[in-house]
């Protein structure tokens, strides 16, 4: 069987009912069957991930499920996705993304126009639930070099770099890690506004409150690894540790008014009165100032 041309890379841990969503999307592509794969490599999921995706595997030969026992992180995820692909290009996107019957098109498209290798970005834009929106916003370019939401590369430029470093166990930064050793590679990136990428993304509520806060010092301790491997002031930037970002988050936070303790109450009052959006202000605010605290005692305590 001739490989394909590209090959989807999906890591994923207990999000069965999405991912149902995201395998649908990809079987429904312009594409020619025979032009792309889809590689899900479940990381330990307790959830029914794998019977979903062995059914879909056994209806369609496109689709191939790697499976671990436990838990590596996505990094791992997704490197063991890269060295299992047969597609000479690697395309990413994760377990709650859904896209639109031409993205894989035009990001085959992007590779067969440019001269040489080339990284290619496409938009991704945060929805709140399944419903994809008829009308895109007019800025939903991440400023990131790489975003694993949508992003495609050949093989042989992350092997090359070394693919995803696995040390980042915890949630965020390891694209961006991997984005700057690619750059430092003299990889070309160019943009393809047609490629979208939907990433289902409910905003903070009450009832989440305390996971996002748990996400946010992982993140914080994970930009601490980041900053370790590459030093100095873009990090800094990158990972939101400047002074400028201290005081925009501590104005956003009320200027210290809003904490952890007394913001549920405030977001369910601003719920009551039917004001979802000063709901989602507070409550991010909140969140952003728990990173920032994370971040600057994880920094002072870096070695």
């Amino acid at each position: 069987m001739p490989a394909p041309a590209l090959s989807v890379i999906i890591p994923t841990y207990n999000r069965a009912e999405l991912l149902r969503r995201v395998l649908e999307n990809l079987a429904g592509q312009d594409l020619p069957p025979e032009l792309y794969e889809v590689l899900v490599v479940d990381d330990g999921s307790t959830d029914d991930t794998p019977a979903l995706v062995g059914a879909r595997a056994a209806a369609d030969g496109r689709i191939r499920l790697l499976r671990w026992p436990e838990n590596r992180g996505r990094s791992a995820a997704r490197n063991e996705g890269v060295r299992q692909a047969r597609g000479e290009i690697v395309v990413f996107i994760d377990s709650d993304v859904l896209v639109r019957p031409d993205f894989l098109a035009h990001h085959l498209d992007a590779h067969r126009r440019a001269s040489g290798a080339v990284l290619c970005r496409g938009p991704v834009v945060a929805i709140p639930d399944i419903r994809l929106p008829e009308r895109l916003p007019a800025t939903r370019l991440s400023p990131s070099y790489l975003d694993t939401a949508n992003a495609s590369l050949p093989r042989s430029e992350l092997l090359a770099a070394g693919l995803f470093d696995e040390g980042f166990r915890a949630y965020g930064w390891e694209d961006i890690d991997l984005g700057l050793r690619l750059q430092r590679r003299g990889l070309r990136r160019v943009f393809r506004p047609e490629a979208v990428a939907f990433h289902v993304q409910p905003a903070p509520s009450l009832e989440t409150f305390g996971e996002a806060l748990a996400k946010e010092e992982e993140r914080a301790r994970t930009a601490i690894y980041l900053y370790k491997k590459h030093p100095g002031w873009r990090t800094r930037v990158l990972i939101q540790y400047t002074a400028l970002h201290r005081i925009i988050y501590f104005l956003l936070a009320g200027g210290g008014l809003l904490n952890q303790r007394n913001v549920p109450a405030i977001a369910a009052r601003l719920r009551r009165w039917g004001l979802g959006t000063l709901e989602y202000v507070v409550l991010r605010s909140v969140l952003n100032r728990r990173y920032l605290e994370t971040l600057r005692r994880e920094w002072h305590n870096r070695g």
